[in-house]
């Protein structure tokens, strides 16, 4: 996984039509949910799978304190480089969701793991782990915030070929396309990034990742037993469902 994100960062804000319009777009429908839920500017957010930052930034933006951990080396070294160029401050660094060791107990206010990061945890029991360690970090009263694909929903075909949107990047034509292959519960994706020059020459660059396709009824199971209490799934925030529960005020 670690070794996809350090291979994607360089590319990743061309996932989206439009990146800065999609962190400001995520920045106000989190800071939405987390006032909603009695988290407000000024309180402090693990975002526990940063990425590039895209989750990061919006908080920032909206006066949240940040802390952003990603078990890519590379992903955390473009979120610092694209902090610097915002004037924007956050601790950036590398770790592990499962463990979450560079996060003190009940210290934050909020965990985010957003973009379908926790189906990256092919097992059970990893993805129970991480929820262990998101409930760890948080304050009593703290909410977890997760987002993840609609599985249950999905149809499952071999291949499945999932074209992103052509960009026209510094005279070059860029263009994105995933395929997945299923094996059960689990798919090996393929990502597919073609740079075609003005010359007409392409380049393709080839990185793999493979996924579980845990549903959400799945985590939500795996939520509880982790110790969240009123567990909650919330269609049309972000661009995939999101599921957010609570540590108990008491334990």
């Amino acid at each position: 996984m670690n070794s996809f994100y350090d291979e994607l960062a360089p590319y990743y804000h061309l996932l989206y039509g439009d990146w800065d319009a999609s962190i400001a777009k995520q920045g106000d429908a989190l800071a939405d949910l987390l006032c909603e839920s009695g988290v407000l500017p000024g309180a402090s957010v693990l975002d526990a799978a940063s990425g590039i930052g895209t989750q990061t930034i919006g908080l920032l933006q909206r006066g949240y304190q940040v802390t952003a951990s990603d078990i890519s080396s590379g992903a955390i070294n473009r979120l610092r480089n694209e902090l610097l160029s915002r004037d924007l401050c956050a601790t950036a660094f590398v770790d592990d969701l499962r463990t979450l060791d560079g996060t003190l107990s009940e210290s934050v206010a909020a965990v985010l793991a957003c973009d379908n990061s926790i189906p990256h945890l092919l097992s059970d029991s990893d993805i129970l782990q991480a929820l262990q360690s998101c409930w760890r970090c948080l304050l009593p009263g703290g909410i977890a915030i997760l987002s993840v694909r609609d599985y249950a929903a999905i149809e499952r075909k071999n291949p499945d070929v999932r074209p992103y949107g052509l960009r026209l990047v510094d005279g070059n034509r860029f263009l994105a396309v995933q395929v997945w292959e299923w094996d059960a519960d689990q798919y090996d994706l393929r990502l597919y990034l073609t740079t075609e020059l003005p010359s007409g020459i392409c380049e393709t660059k080839l990185i793999r990742s493979r996924y579980y396709a845990v549903t959400i009824e799945k985590l939500r199971e795996l939520m509880v037993r982790a110790g969240f209490v009123q567990i909650q799934r919330r269609d049309n925030v972000l661009f995939q469902p999101v599921i957010m529960g609570y540590r108990p005020l008491s334990s």
